[in-house]
């Protein structure tokens, strides 16, 4: 016996599963009594996620975990998974939820467990749901100081790094390194990143190099509402000591109540959007600044102003980023001075920070009605070579009712149909409103929504061509492999999932580029998340070296084929008969022979008394290896042993079989 390379194979394919269609339905997470809130969504490393949101369904605000798969099928209990009812403050603050490098949940969130101060705490929840660092998470900090807004990030070792602010005299960062196991790196106390010249608030954490972290945050002085606020960004090495300290926006023209965005690059950096009135004429306008690991600036000091449109505001820019082309793609919310109307612009800047769609930009949505008026209405991603940008819409009421959404090229070119697609659709209100992209390029969106009570979770996921409802999902051949076995070959593969899978195809080519013949069929299993294992046997097989493919077929008619797998068939050196099987059997059996060289074969069967009952073969073969299949029904024979005798040159072989009823 022969076994052949192992291969592993991605068919790509469309589904229809649990996400919704429908943008007047969505797919909802939670809708309980009381109110879910604040909605975050972290993707895992199989294309499912976990979406965490705060819910008030018993009175005070708890924290609830829900698990997806990657068809949008909930993992855990229909209204999620209960991570902390500790108590909580009645007015809510900011927390995060990441996936670490293995699938497991981490969320951070604030509460008032111990005697009422506000402090920080963690969990690390696997995806069957367990609590692997206890069911009380592990605290971050004791002080009874205001503390909020933790944020995660994973380290490329796996460690896990949580940043928050303490209002002590003045506002601190501080900074906490936590092992896989829970162990804090940095001692019981946190790490603080702080000046004695401006208080450090808004940190954002961004995984770097040597395993280290940049932390981007803004740097205050003077007392709210008349308060300098400038952008800062600090690396902490992997002990915890601080290695640089940079100036991102160094004006001090941000307005108190301005959170920048912090995303990363993917490449140990940091990406930085937000607005500002440096030129003091009542007029906001965007900037972006990128950050090395080494703490070098990209970009012109101060940030790339995204547009000079002159008597417009540019609010609230946020960011996709191409990691390949190091193109970053932003989006900002439009409006006249008055901010009577509003409408969406972008603008695309190459790895150097040039503007590639002009100096003012490219406007994609005119100014029109108010629509998409917070920050968390507008979430951009960059998904299957194309930027996404998903933002919630005002009715005439002035009432956020609608999510949309749209693509673009490189050049700013709508991709989808109609340009713009509908993902929801009802007249209740919307509400923080978060973004992700899965491994397949799949854009997932989750929002808080009033249909149905106080408030909902829903969520709502958007394929690369644009549709609802129809994620695409690979089936992934976790091994597809080949057997020989005198010149029988098998071919075996196995599939991880499935979706909308009518069934494959066999083909078969000597030369592997062309003359593909189809030999086979095996019916799909449609569509499932569990492993499938599939087989076929190609009983003559061409001689010497053959290739096969598999050719996957969907029932709407699309298919995919496979990379060609290369099998090498030995021609027999002897001629053969082998016994019959199965023996005895009932009403058909098989009979295998091989040919060292090409000749005539006479292949008979006789009954006990030598009278011959059956003539199979009597022709010139190839040389190879052979098999016939001898069904008694189209001869009419009775139980009894029978001979099989096979003539080919000089060769003769005679072998007994039994037909037993």
């Amino acid at each position: 016996m022969k076994k052949i390379l192992l291969l592993s194979l991605i068919f790509t394919m469309i589904s229809s599963a649990q996400w919704i269609s429908d943008p007047a339905q969505n797919l909802k997470i939670c809708d309980f009594s009381g109110e879910q809130a604040l909605a975050k969504i972290s993707v895992t490393s199989d294309g499912g996620n976990y979406i965490s949101w705060f819910d008030n369904r018993n009175g005070s605000y708890a924290v609830y975990l829900q698990r997806l798969d990657k068809l949008g099928n909930k993992m855990w209990d229909e209204n999620g998974l209960l991570v902390s009812g500790n108590p909580q403050s009645s007015s809510l603050v900011d927390y995060d939820l990441k996936t670490d490098n293995n699938d497991n949940a981490i969320v951070t969130f604030t509460d008032t467990r111990n005697s009422g101060a506000l402090n920080v705490f963690v969990y690390k929840i696997s995806p069957s749901g367990t609590f692997l660092w206890g069911e009380n998470g592990i605290g971050l900090s004791t002080t009874t100081d205001f503390q909020a807004n933790p944020k995660i990030a994973i380290l490329d070792d796996g460690n896990i790094t949580v940043a928050w602010i303490i209002a002590s005299s003045g506002y601190v960062t501080a900074v906490q390194k936590l092992s896989p196991e829970g162990v804090k790196l940095w001692g019981e106390m946190p790490v603080l990143v702080q000046s004695s010249a401006e208080g450090y608030n808004h940190p954002y954490p961004v995984p770097t190099d040597s395993n280290g972290v940049l932390i981007v945050h803004t740097g205050v002085t003077g007392n709210f509402p008349a308060q300098t606020v400038k952008i800062r960004a600090s690396k902490l090495s992997a002990s915890g000591s601080v290695s640089w300290r940079k100036n991102i926006q160094n004006i001090g023209t941000i307005a108190a109540f301005t959170v920048p965005l912090v995303y990363s690059d993917h490449n140990h950096g940091a990406i930085v959007a937000w607005h500002d009135d440096r030129d003091a004429n009542n007029l906001q306008s965007g900037f972006v600044q990128r950050i090395h690991p080494n703490g070098e600036i990209a970009f012109p000091e101060n940030g790339v102003e995204l547009s000079s449109l002159p008597n417009s505001h540019k609010f609230n820019p946020v960011v996709s980023f191409d990691p390949v082309t190091e193109e970053i793609y932003s989006y900002w919310l439009a409006t006249e001075p008055n901010q009577n109307q509003n409408g969406i612009s972008g603008q695309k800047l190459n790895s150097f920070g040039d503007k590639m769609w002009g100096d003012n930009g490219k406007t994609l949505k005119p100014l029109s009605s108010p629509f998409a008026l917070s920050i968390s209405s507008l979430n951009s991603e960059f998904a299957a070579g194309k930027s996404v940008l998903a933002y919630i819409e005002s009715a005439a009421s002035g009432i956020n009712s609608k999510v949309n959404a749209f693509a673009v090229d490189g050049a700013g070119n709508f991709l989808w149909t109609g340009d713009f697609v509908l993902v929801s659709d009802l007249s209740q209100e919307k509400l923080q409103m978060e973004s992700t992209v899965d491994i397949f390029g799949n854009v997932e969106l989750v929002w808080g929504d009033k249909r149905l009570s106080d408030r909902g979770i829903y969520a709502q996921n958007i394929n690369p061509a644009g549709f609802l409802g129809d994620p695409e999902i690979p089936v992934e051949l976790t091994s597809f492999t080949a057997f020989v076995n005198d010149g029988i070959i098998t071919l075996q593969w196995e599939t991880a999932t499935e979706t909308n899978n009518q069934g494959f195809q066999i083909e078969r080519s000597l030369s592997g580029a062309e003359g593909w013949g189809v030999i086979g069929y095996v019916e799909g299993k449609g569509t499932t998340t569990e492993k499938q294992s599939y087989s076929y046997t190609d009983y003559n097989p061409l001689p010497g070296n053959s290739f096969y493919r598999l050719h996957q077929i969907d029932f709407d008619g699309s298919s995919e084929y496979s990379e060609p797998l290369k099998v090498e068939s030995l021609s027999p050196v002897e001629y053969s008969l082998a016994q019959n099987y199965p023996n005895p059997f009932n009403p058909a059996t098989t009979i295998k022979f091989s040919l060292p060289e090409n000749s005539n074969v006479s292949l008979r069967v006789f009954n006990a008394l030598g009278e011959e009952v059956a003539n199979l073969i009597n022709k010139e073969m190839e040389a190879g290896y052979h098999q016939v299949n001898f069904n008694t029904g189209a001869y009419g024979l009775s139980s009894g042993i029978y001979f099989y005798r096979i003539e080919s040159g000089s060769f003769v072989s005679v072998r007994k079989m039994i037909l037993m009823k």
